[in-house]
């Protein structure tokens, strides 16, 4: 869901809205336990292998812009 949401263009998702459910997406990330947290920022090193370029980069980037770290 975040690649959608970072990567849609304007004309199919609502900017302001993209960085609404970001948001959300964090806040709710942030109520997991440190061990949870460890297994999220490994998932999302392993989901990085599945793309590339610019949307392996930012899965990668997922734990920082999170606040998992």
């Amino acid at each position: 869901m975040a690649i959608f949401l970072e990567f849609a263009d304007e004309h199919s998702l609502n900017p302001d809205a993209a960085v609404e459910m970001m948001e959300h997406i964090a806040a709710e990330l942030q109520l997991l336990t440190d061990y949870e947290k460890g297994r999220v920022i490994d998932s999302f090193a392993e989901i990085a292998k599945a793309y590339r370029g610019d949307e392996s980069d930012f899965v990668k980037a997922l734990p920082d812009t999170f606040g998992l770290r």
